[in-house]
């Protein structure tokens, strides 16, 4: 989807959340380069590793495949298979931020070639669980739009919350809401607001990018509190351009207890 609408936000600061924080240094993961995988996607892959390498010196040690498929998902554009999976509930802690230390490149015992990458990373343990009674009710989005159909849908939280939706196409993601027109804004317990929230938008357009059906992923996530996501770029169109890596470091960076995430896939024909 090329884009659902035109979008602009000034960036602002980001609440940081109080969650015990693990410094790691040295965490190193390696990648054979074999078949298909050229030497980039080997570098990526091996810096996934290493992040699941962090994890592990830090102690968070339970549920290490959910790690490795949210790490791998960043690579591989799979991003329906770690947001409709139960990982969620499963995951104790996650990579903050990481700086790469050193990426060499070698030969191995069996004469592969391989990337390897070394980083230092933050990884931050969460102390709490998810809240059950936290949940948002979705309504209106169907499972397939024509192009130049327009999309009208609904949110009822029943906690008071705060909201921000990404959008996942192809290699692309980005921030939807909030943007020039329909700014942050608390949402009630038990109060059902509908999008567009701006009078002056009579739905969202949504137009193919491509002459063959489109598979798009709506990301929502509502937050106790007033955590913008501010790391985009804005294109010449206006579009809060971001990667799957930085929702997910970002999302992850917000306690359990202060967060409900949903996952909702469309296609435009």
């Amino acid at each position: 989807m090329k884009k659902i609408l035109l979008i602009l936000l000034l960036p602002i600061g980001l609440f940081a959340n109080a969650q015990e924080i693990t410094k790691v240094e040295n965490a190193v993961g390696r990648q054979v380069i074999a078949g298909s995988i050229s030497e980039d996607e080997a570098r990526a892959k091996a810096i996934a590793q290493a992040k699941v390498d962090a994890l592990r010196k830090a102690g968070v040690t339970e549920h290490i495949q959910s790690y490795e498929m949210l790490y791998k998902s960043e690579i591989g554009n799979k991003f329906d298979e770690v947001f409709m999976s139960d990982m969620f509930s499963e995951i104790r802690g996650a990579v903050k931020k990481y700086e790469i230390v050193k990426i060499d490149k070698g030969i191995d015992e069996f004469k592969n070639f391989y990337v390897e990458a070394i980083i230092d990373a933050e990884v931050i343990q969460y102390t709490t669980a998810k809240d059950p009674a936290f949940q948002v009710s979705i309504d209106g989005i169907k499972q397939g739009y024509q192009s130049g159909e327009r999309m009208r849908y609904a949110v009822t939280p029943t906690q008071d919350c705060y909201l921000n939706i990404f959008n996942l196409y192809e290699n692309n993601a980005s921030l939807i809401y909030p943007n020039q027109f329909e700014k942050s804004r608390l949402f009630k317990a038990g109060e059902k607001v509908t999008f567009p929230l701006s009078e002056l938008i009579d739905g969202y357009t949504l137009e193919k990018s491509a002459k063959e059906p489109e598979t798009n992923k709506l990301v929502f996530v509502f937050t106790k509190d007033n955590i913008p996501y501010i790391k985009y770029k804005l294109n010449q169109e206006g579009d809060q351009l971001t990667t799957f890596e930085d929702i997910s470091a970002w999302l992850f960076s917000i306690s359990p207890d202060r967060r409900v995430n949903y996952f909702i896939q469309f296609v435009i024909y």
